[in-house]
C-alpha cells in the first residue's frame, strides 16, 4: 500500500542529494522509469519554489499523498502506483 509513498520519498532524497549521489553512485543500471519519477520530482520542486499561479491541478507532478486525497474525495480506490492513481483520476474527470 505504501510503496508509492516510499518510492516518492526515495526520489525526493535523490533530488535533494543529487550532487553527492552523482559522485558516489553509478547510474548505469537505473531503470528508465525512475528517470520519469525523478523528472516529476524536480518539476514539482520547481513549481513549489515558483508558487505563483498555483493551479494545483497538475496530476503528473502532484505528490502521492495529494493524489490519494483527490481519489478519496471522489470516492475512488486510493491504492496503486502513482501512474495508476493518475489514470484513475483522469478517467473520473
Amino acid at each position: 500500500k505504501n510503496c508509492a509513498l516510499l518510492k516518492e520519498a526515495v526520489v525526493d532524497f535523490i533530488v535533494e542529494n543529487g550532487a553527492d549521489i552523482l559522485r558516489q553512485v553509478s547510474l548505469e543500471d537505473v531503470p528508465g522509469a525512475l528517470f520519469a519519477d525523478l523528472l516529476a520530482a524536480v518539476t514539482r520542486g520547481k513549481k513549489e519554489r515558483e508558487a505563483s499561479e498555483g493551479s494545483g491541478n497538475d496530476l503528473i507532478t502532484m505528490r502521492v499523498s495529494d493524489l490519494r486525497k483527490k481519489l478519496h474525495e471522489r470516492g475512488l480506490a486510493i491504492d496503486g502506483s502513482r501512474e495508476a492513481m493518475i489514470a484513475l483520476l483522469e478517467e473520473s474527470s
